[in-house]
């Protein structure tokens, strides 16, 4: 293997990790937002749907921290 495939070896998890991040913020985002205009009470349920998506992707890359060092 050369260097550059290496390196997107042992980069590939992190790399899952914050795509998972991002995806998890723009869902529940998105779901909280639609869920709003739905209801007509933005930002009451937008916020917390951001919040519970921030704290899944954190969590994520927690336990993806966490894992590697067991290893």
């Amino acid at each position: 293997m050369n260097f550059f495939q290496r390196i997107l070896q042992k980069s590939a998890p992190i790399m899952s990790a914050v795509q998972s991040l991002f995806f998890y913020v723009i869902i529940f985002s998105l779901s909280g937002y639609y869920v709003d205009q739905k209801f007509d009470t933005f930002p009451f349920i937008f916020l917390p749907c951001l919040l519970i998506g921030i704290a899944f992707g954190f969590y994520q890359i927690y336990f993806l921290v966490n894992f590697k060092k067991k290893d």
